[in-house]
């Protein structure tokens, strides 16, 4: 398997798995109806969006060197 292909499974792996953490996340916030004030997140769901990213972030750069040394 080229290298190329191993990258593209570990990011898509890695995405799919914070995009369904952001998913759940939306969705409590939803059923809290906190009141809205512009276009951004309320400020803790906005940390929060942060550390997960964060985290997904370190976490696919390390894959990737893992995966390329293989």
């Amino acid at each position: 398997m080229k290298l190329r292909d191993k990258i593209v499974i570990t990011t898509f792996g890695l995405f799919m798995i914070e995009a369904i953490m952001h998913y759940n996340q939306g969705r409590d916030d939803c059923v809290k109806k906190e009141d809205k004030k512009g276009w951004l997140p309320p400020t803790r769901s906005l940390i929060r969006l942060g550390i997960i990213v964060g985290a997904f972030s370190i976490i696919n750069g390390v894959a990737i060197q893992a995966v390329e040394k293989n």
